[in-house]
């Protein structure tokens, strides 16, 4: 099983998601669908990808990092 990392934003009127491993996104009306739909975005690129194209995207993912900012 592999573990990825997707983010989730709500946009005017759906939420995107985003596979930050394989740079693939998708929506849905709420978090539950966009999630599920990337999920089945993800899953079908696997299927079809050339092994050369799964390394090439995961070569270049940067790092994803989280920020504690003290606000005024």
């Amino acid at each position: 099983m592999d573990i990825i990392n997707v983010s989730i934003v709500q946009d005017e009127d759906c939420f995107i998601s985003h596979c930050l491993e394989y740079d693939i996104a998708s929506q849905g009306k709420n978090q539950q669908e966009a999630l599920d739909n990337v999920t089945e975005a993800v899953s079908l690129f696997l299927e079809v990808a050339s092994p050369e194209e799964i390394k090439r995207r995961l070569a270049r993912r940067g790092r994803v990092e989280t920020l504690s900012l003290d606000r005024a």
